[in-house]
């Protein structure tokens, strides 16, 4: 995250908004601390919603998508459960989005089952999660 803000700081657009986008997180953790003799709500709210800007790209962008295959049955995993794929909307049936990309993802479950047999025939086997 902080290599991909440089890279567009330097471009030099939009700065006012980048330079604002880097001050809010700072804003949002001082006025957690200042508030915390009154509530830590606002504290621990700013935590989670900054561990969870880092958190759910890594689980659905970065990790998916690194170090994987060039063939379209190897450029990406799949993730399969019930709780973890829910969490993240579904999105953890990256193979799938990657070869049906029209498919919404509140269908990717089903079209994971419809696909199963296909995928073990050519060796690709889904990661089990919770």
């Amino acid at each position: 995250m902080p290599r991909l803000w440089w890279w567009s700081y330097r471009q030099g657009r939009d700065r006012g908004w980048l330079l604002a986008e880097a001050a809010a997180p700072i804003a949002a953790l001082t006025a957690g601390a200042l508030a915390w003799p009154h509530t830590p709500g606002v504290l621990v709210y700013a935590v989670m919603v900054i561990a969870g800007s880092w958190v759910y790209p890594l689980l659905t962008v970065y990790l998916p998508h690194h170090g994987y295959g060039d063939t379209p049955l190897t450029q990406t995993r799949t993730l399969r459960g019930r709780i973890i794929p829910a969490v993240f909307l579904e999105l953890t049936y990256h193979l799938e989005h990657h070869l049906y990309p029209q498919v919404p993802s509140h269908h990717l479950a089903t079209l994971a089952r419809r696909l199963d047999g296909y995928l073990a025939a050519h060796g690709v086997r889904p990661v089990r999660v919770v």
